[in-house]
């Protein structure tokens, strides 16, 4: 009867064996997995698989970041100057001197902030980053960062 205490109409965390966190199933998912035995009901919004899944860490790396995670990851805030509004996408090495589309090269920047840097690199001009880019331990800890489900911020680790 543990598939009774997960919450209908929700999205549910699934943490590996080892609580880290892994993944988001819906609710329905989730239910499956438990009459299937394959996870522990931990809390209404909250299953841990018990038996562990590698997961390669350089799937992570090697996966071109989105928009809106590159928005999640920089708290909407702009990294040069701390703006909220008036948000864009900056590679900080520009495209035209070789700047990929990587976790490391890309960052939320205001338009004010992205206009002054125009397509220079940032020795070429005033602007300086509040805090290096680079790769999450995992999407999912992006998302559990933003989260206010308090059952899932024990298992954030930001």
């Amino acid at each position: 009867m543990e598939h009774l205490k997960i919450q209908p109409n929700q999205t549910i965390l699934v943490l590996n064996s080892s609580y880290e966190p892994i993944n988001f199933t819906n609710w329905k998912r989730a239910v499956i997995l438990v009459l299937k035995d394959k996870v522990q009901v931990l809390s209404g919004r909250v299953v841990r698989l018990l038996n562990y899944i590698r997961i390669p860490v350089r799937n992570i790396m090697n996966n071109r970041p989105t928009r809106s995670q590159i928005y999640k990851r920089d708290k909407n805030s702009c990294q040069y100057c701390g703006a909220t509004t008036k948000l864009t996408i900056d590679h900080v090495i520009p495209r035209s001197k070789g700047g990929q589309d990587t976790w490391e090269n890309l960052v939320v920047a205001c338009s004010t902030c992205n206009v002054k840097k125009s397509d220079k690199l940032l020795e070429q001009t005033k602007l300086k980053l509040r805090k290096q880019p680079r790769a999450p331990y995992s999407t999912v800890a992006i998302d559990l960062a933003e989260s206010n489900v308090p059952e899932w911020r024990e298992y954030s680790y930001t």
